[in-house]
């Protein structure tokens, strides 16, 4: 079992109500990374659904999840066709929400995505910086997230016009990828804000919305996350994935506060 599928594992406590311990091998100075926490509203839901794979999942983040702790979990359902079921989820620490989730589910991925955009030259593996492991920040212990040099220059003090960070990323303990480590994906690049501001400060993520195309066919995938729209306290951040096949296998949306230092 991977260390991701070991930290999402949940224990049914009842019909619809789960609990997860929130691992801190996911963590960015002891705040849970969104990602890892969308996995695990995510696994839950994917646990009560009627249909076998979720397109979509939303999570609202109203409160700090505390790591090294249990988070449970209530699901429910409040729309069901024969196409789609439609879910939400409540994440409880004690009695405080901390996290609250919608999600729709379908029988299967569509084969076919109609992708007018591709990441275009982006730099080989071997020549992409890597973002190494840091103290606090132990998600980057479990994902190698490999920065293009021309959108890496921020990591030198040289920032740029365009908030655009690109280049490759993996989970190395993944045998094949799911639904739930494709969320965990989609939040685990360094924030493009950095790359025209500069590493200088925090961006919590207050919303985050997660599309998923289908399962990739490659272990590494293309990443590309920018942001174009940032006022004076909040940013949002658009994000692609592809598999080395160029397939588009989930797309994402976060709106984040930027907390400079």
């Amino acid at each position: 079992m991977s260390l991701f599928s070991q930290d999402t594992q949940l224990e049914e406590r009842s019909e619809g109500l789960y609990r997860a311990q929130v691992s801190s091998n996911w963590s960015i100075m002891s705040a849970p990374n969104g990602g890892y926490l969308m996995a695990l509203l995510g696994e839950a839901m994917s646990r009560y659904a009627n249909l076998a794979v979720p397109v979509q999942v939303t999570v609202n983040y109203s409160a700090k999840t505390q790591e090294n702790a249990p988070l449970d979990i209530e699901v429910q359902r409040f729309a069901q066709s024969r196409q789609f079921d439609r879910l939400q989820a409540t994440a409880r620490q004690g009695d405080r929400i901390v996290l609250q989730a919608f999600g729709t589910f379908m029988a299967d991925y569509e084969q076919e995505v109609n992708c007018q955009e591709r990441l275009l030259n982006l730099a080989p593996k071997e020549v992409c910086k890597t973002r190494a492991g840091m103290p606090g920040l132990t998600v980057f212990d479990q994902v190698e997230m490999r920065i293009d040099p021309a959108t890496a220059g921020w990591t030198k003090g040289n920032t740029a016009d365009v908030s655009e960070i690109y280049g490759w990323m993996r989970i190395p303990s993944l045998s094949e990828w799911s639904p739930t480590s494709l969320m965990m994906a989609c939040d685990t690049c360094p924030p493009s804000i950095f790359v025209s501001h500069g590493a200088l400060g925090w961006v919590p993520t207050i919303e985050m919305s997660v599309h998923i195309k289908h399962m990739p066919k490659s272990e590494w995938l293309k990443a590309r996350f920018h942001s174009k729209y940032l006022g004076k306290t909040l940013l949002q951040e658009d994000g692609e994935l592809w598999d080395e096949d160029d397939n588009l296998v989930a797309v994402s949306r976060q709106l984040a506060q930027f907390i400079p230092a």
